[in-house]
């Protein structure tokens, strides 16, 4: 399979305000054409710094970013031929919605019939034609963000970054919008670079997922990867439910690292380039894969239910183990509905559903 060129490179970045602290730090970054890619993190990560400096509103301190080859770290914004799309929508309230899409064809001195073209073209892909003649203060919070796209995507922008631009809707909303945009972005063959600290959104949009911490990209890879392989502790505790344990290793065979939980208990996962022997590790295993079975084997753990919680569809489950520790598990509602506070309780897994990973 023929890889798409590279579109994005971004090489040895570092950013500091002060001369000592990092907002980001050494990072290197590659995106091919045609790529939808998140960064995905908690606040003061280094996500949305990172988004700025692709979009020339903050310089770096070190390193270098390429379009399509050619450096842009020095150039202003409106020299990078890139579109944005904010939270905000940043929309001229005294504009009609024609006129904040052609904004940006007006600055840089296209025709009318050209601005009129393309406007046309932009609020149809956004399904906006009816309301050309309105002003922002007429328009919900969904149509207003729909303007801000086409504006984004009108003047045909080699690359569009997102910052956060659904995080002001509600739930419904944004998850159509979650598809339309990816959508739009497919049908245009968009490199797109997408800020969310919203984990569901990440996992439905991307073809490619950084997960930020600290200034540091800390595992980048498909929805896939990230979430049925973290490579730490923190992409698994930020990433989705997942039961994080603290173990010790006390044997590696193969791919598969035995632990020892404080209370005693034994229990297998996939080892991984943290697990040591005789050294702490986090066990990360996700609810849906904990079993809870009647039959008392290797890597069964016994533990007493401390909660059980409705939601609908299935019942989660939660167990306090000997040592204190707790998980949970995911039960269908059939299974769920026979259980009680306070009974015991057997649970299992595959060990190649749990990874041993750094510990605390």
């Amino acid at each position: 399979m023929v890889q798409p060129p590279m579109h994005v490179g971004m090489t040895g970045i570092s950013k500091t305000y002060d001369g000592h602290s990092f907002v980001v730090r050494d990072l290197n970054l590659d995106i091919a054409k045609g790529e939808f890619l998140t960064l995905l993190g908690p606040s003061g990560s280094g996500k949305t710094t990172t988004l700025m400096m692709l979009a020339g509103f903050e310089y770096p301190s070190a390193g270098e970013i390429t379009l399509d080859g050619r450096p842009i770290q020095d150039k202003p914004p409106e020299k990078r031929n890139i579109g944005m799309v904010f939270q905000n929508y940043a929309l001229f309230p005294h504009m009609t919605v024609a006129e904040n899409v052609g904004y940006s064809l007006r600055v840089r001195g296209s025709s009318r019939e050209q601005i009129a073209t393309r406007v046309d073209e932009a609020l149809a892909m956004v399904q906006l034609s009816n309301l050309a003649q309105r002003r922002p203060a007429a328009l919900s919070g969904g149509q207003q963000q729909r303007v801000a796209l086409a504006r984004a995507l009108v003047f045909e922008p080699s690359l569009v970054l997102m910052d956060e631009p659904l995080g002001a809707l509600d739930k419904k909303l944004r998850e159509d919008l979650q598809l339309e945009i990816r959508r739009i972005a497919d049908r245009l063959d968009l490199t797109v670079v997408y800020v969310t600290h919203d984990q569901h959104e990440a996992l439905t949009m991307s073809d490619r997922i950084a997960i930020f911490n600290d200034g540091r990209i800390q595992q980048i890879g498909s929805a896939q990867d990230i979430y049925g392989h973290p490579a730490s502790r923190f992409v698994a505790e930020f990433v989705g439910d997942n039961n994080c344990l603290d173990a010790k290793v006390v044997s590696i065979e193969g791919d598969l690292a035995r632990a020892r939980l404080a209370g005693g208990q034994e229990i297998w996962a996939r080892s991984s380039v943290h697990t040591k022997v005789d050294q702490q590790a986090t066990i990360a295993i996700r609810p849906e894969s904990v079993r809870i079975t009647g039959q008392n084997r290797a890597g069964t753990l016994s533990g007493e239910i401390s909660d059980i919680i409705y939601c609908g569809d299935q019942f989660r489950i939660h167990v306090e183990l000997p040592g204190g520790e707790r998980l949970i598990a995911k039960s269908s509602s059939s299974l769920g509905i026979q259980m009680e506070m306070g009974s015991p309780v057997l649970l299992d897994w595959e060990p190649r559903d749990a990874w041993a990973l750094d510990g605390r």
